[in-house]
């Protein structure tokens, strides 16, 4: 009988152990990683349209491109842009003007600004107009010292600060008879191009 008892405690202790590292309750289930949230790209605005160009006749292919200082306060000077067209058919006589070459419009003329778009095309701002740079390096909307920034209503005029060469170029898209540039050298101690 000795050795009966012997040999219940020999298979009932790992038995009991087993029960107590099992534990009494059911496992947990597995837990898979919480997905990261996802931010949704944000939407870009809707540009606005351009609105239709009233020209008649409409502007021949662009000679080159008139820059001029508008108005001058030493180291801030405002310029001014205006295409210059090619003589054909005409044009310039139909519109009151002489010459080989010719602005869209006379100053003054109703349909001018819609010409001078029609002339020069859309530029990096999306608006009608020149694309503006002051020694090679595009024209900003908050402006650099020296340098330039944006008209905030008329493309065709842009702020310069300091000295140096300010450009104003037609679309690449714009048919084009001799140069789509115009350029204009200024400082702070002339109003005039040099």
């Amino acid at each position: 009988m000795k050795t009966r008892r012997q040999a219940v405690p020999s298979v009932a202790v790992p038995a009991l152990i087993a029960i107590i590292s099992c534990g009494g309750s059911s496992p947990s289930p597995p837990t898979s990683p919480t997905p990261a949230p996802t931010v949704a790209p944000t939407p870009q605005p809707t540009p606005t349209p351009l609105a239709p160009l009233t020209c008649d006749p409409t502007p021949p292919p662009l000679h080159g491109v008139k820059v001029k200082v508008h108005s001058d306060s030493g180291f801030r000077k405002t310029m001014d842009s205006r295409p210059l067209v090619v003589d054909i058919d005409n044009y310039c006589q139909r519109t009151g003007q002489d010459g080989y070459f010719c602005f869209t419009r006379l100053e003054g003329d109703p349909q001018q600004a819609d010409c001078d778009r029609m002339a020069m095309g859309i530029a990096d701002t999306g608006r009608y107009g020149p694309t503006w740079t002051f020694d090679d390096v595009p024209c900003t909307d908050d402006g650099s010292e020296p340098g330039c920034y944006h008209h905030p209503s008329n493309q065709f005029l842009v702020i310069a600060k300091g000295d140096g060469s300010v450009q104003a170029c037609a679309a690449e898209d714009i048919p084009v008879n001799d140069s789509r540039c115009g350029s204009c050298r200024i400082s702070e101690t002339s109003g005039e191009c040099q």
